[in-house]
């Protein structure tokens, strides 16, 4: 008689055992679908704060780029990107150096420096910097890694 009893609890234990697996199943996607929507909110937050700064990164470099002035662009070893170019006085010009060479932004012309010049900036490659010119006038510049760049620059 008692391995009858036993019997029968064994299908009832296993029917428990079922019901104990479907409810933790059930508490799981639970907690997964719960899980996944906290991360898609703070997924959604984190983006929101990204794009808030990046529009506020935006703007402060476009008060920036209006007080340095105008910008060239090297992205070889033959021209500045431009012939000439005009600075508004007090204001720099920026030199960005897209090229895999450094170069100078000097007053000279055909790679050589002039006597009395008044600028001599290097600029890296991938770098970008600001050069100052410290009066109104015309300056003939050239690298002087690189003869055949040349340009002026006329600081009104």
């Amino acid at each position: 008689m008692t391995d009858t009893a036993s019997t029968r609890r064994l299908p009832a234990l296993g029917a428990g055992i079922g019901s104990l697996l479907l409810v933790l199943a059930a508490c799981s996607t639970a907690t997964s679908t719960s899980s996944a929507a906290s991360a898609s909110a703070a997924a959604s937050e984190a983006s929101e704060a990204a794009s808030e700064a990046a529009s506020e990164s935006a703007e402060g470099s476009a008060d920036e780029s209006m007080a340095a002035g105008p910008s060239i662009t090297i992205t070889g070893t033959s021209s500045f990107g431009t012939g000439e170019v005009t600075v508004p006085a007090g204001q720099q010009l920026t030199v960005i150096n897209d090229s895999s060479f450094p170069h100078t932004v000097t007053e000279g012309e055909n790679g050589g420096e002039a006597a009395d010049s008044r600028v001599n900036e290097q600029v890296s490659a991938g770098e970008t910097i600001q050069v100052p010119f410290p009066e109104p006038g015309d300056y003939n510049i050239t690298c002087l890694f690189h003869a055949g760049m040349n340009m002026v620059v006329h600081v009104e």
